[in-house]
């Protein structure tokens, strides 16, 4: 593919391999359909083939695809990405998924474009000083060797954008939170709850769910926290969706606290909805700083309460701060108890996620984004 004929390009140097209609993929397909209709020439590099659904829409909105598998080496990513950029000859070049501060920013001194990345990575919290201190200077280094060609950094998190200071000692005004958007369309309640309970042998009773079987999900601590529950309530189900390495534990636990008759796995389930549809509460049990918490957008966009240890953006997200917690099985059992008690402003976190995490919102503000390059044009 040679330059691009069109004064407004850009270009989305993506280091995945989508294999499904995911959150991100649905976002690429989004923002192509608003950058067509703005004028603008959506080029999108995979580092393998997309999935022919997700592939064939992008087609369709005027998108153009290439394949480039990236090097561990980031020199050797710098000369791939110098001839790309120099073959295409975009406005802006948005990186997702790669370092923030590398020397690819520095493409930016040999061609007239703007270079923004997408932080899209939470992590795990160092476990002493010491690797807080490697941290810090690993990652100020690079700010200060590396930061001369980037134009904006888009933070999908107040989370996320608050780690740069408090973490690794950086302060910049390049710093951009643009929050992960959900489809809401997809994430709507399904009103056949009857069905949908007997698809998973669930009668009338409280049904408390946890999505993600990883360890680092946490749905150990809710395992924990079962006994504690069904000593206040007795009319109730946990289940757990996903598959993973961390499922024979999780089968060990069920046996020794000896709740067979209160757990359901499902294994992985074709549509999300429906489960959050069914759940009284999507408990977040993650051990995990997410620098979004999908899980807490689709269930609230669905209708159902939810409960999260205080991990990551979790606080970003949820409608309701008293719901979250620190990580603690026996103050989630609290909680769980007082949310099937007390209730939550359903209608009102709904709104919540419509105003702050929609798609739609998250598009649009890229687009402010990227047109803001444009104005002294």
């Amino acid at each position: 593919m040679s330059a691009v004929n069109n004064k407004k390009c850009i270009l989305s140097i993506c280091d995945i391999s989508p294999s499904k209609m995911g959150s991100f993929e649905e976002f690429l397909i989004h923002i192509t359909k608003k950058l067509k209709d703005s004028g603008f020439t959506h080029v999108i590099i995979f580092r393998d083939n997309p999935i022919p659904s997700v592939k064939q829409v992008l087609i369709d909105n005027s998108a153009i695809i290439e394949v480039i598998k990236p090097s561990r080496s980031n020199l050797i990513n710098f000369y791939i990405f110098y001839s790309l950029v120099k073959r295409i000859s975009p406005n802006i070049v948005h990186f997702h998924f790669y370092p923030t501060y590398s020397v690819l920013n520095y493409l930016k001194l040999f061609f007239d474009i703007n270079i923004v990345h997408t932080d899209h990575m939470g992590g795990r919290k160092a476990k002493n000083q010491t690797k807080q201190i490697l941290r810090r200077i690993y990652y100020y280094t690079n700010f200060v060797f590396f930061d001369i060609g980037l134009d904006k950094i888009v933070c999908v998190s107040d989370f996320v954008k608050s780690k740069y200071l408090k973490e690794y000692g950086i302060k910049s005004d390049k710093l951009h939170v643009i929050y992960n958007g959900i489809n809401t369309d997809k994430f709507r309640k399904n009103e056949d709850i009857e069905n949908i309970k007997k698809r998973y042998n669930l009668k009338d009773e409280y049904v408390i769910s946890c999505i993600g079987l990883r360890k680092d999900k946490g749905p150990h601590c809710l395992l924990k926290a079962i006994p504690l529950i069904l000593k206040e309530i007795k009319n109730i189900k946990f289940v757990f969706v996903g598959e993973g390495e961390f499922q024979s534990q999780l089968y060990s636990i069920v046996e020794d606290f000896n709740i067979n008759d209160k757990v359901i796995f499902t294994g992985k389930v074709p549509v999300l909805s429906d489960i959050y549809s069914i759940s009284s509460i999507v408990v977040i049990p993650s051990l995990f700083e997410e620098a979004f918490c999908f899980v807490a957008a689709e269930a609230m966009a669905t209708g159902s309460p939810v409960v999260a240890f205080d991990s990551g953006a979790i606080k970003d997200v949820l409608y309701d701060p008293n719901y979250v917690i620190p990580a603690n099985h026996k103050l989630l059992a609290s909680k769980i108890i007082e949310c099937i008690n007390n209730g939550t402003d359903i209608e009102a976190a709904k709104k919540h996620v419509i105003n702050n995490f929609s798609l739609e919102s998250n598009v649009s503000r890229h687009l402010e984004l990227y047109n803001s390059f444009f104005k002294n044009e």
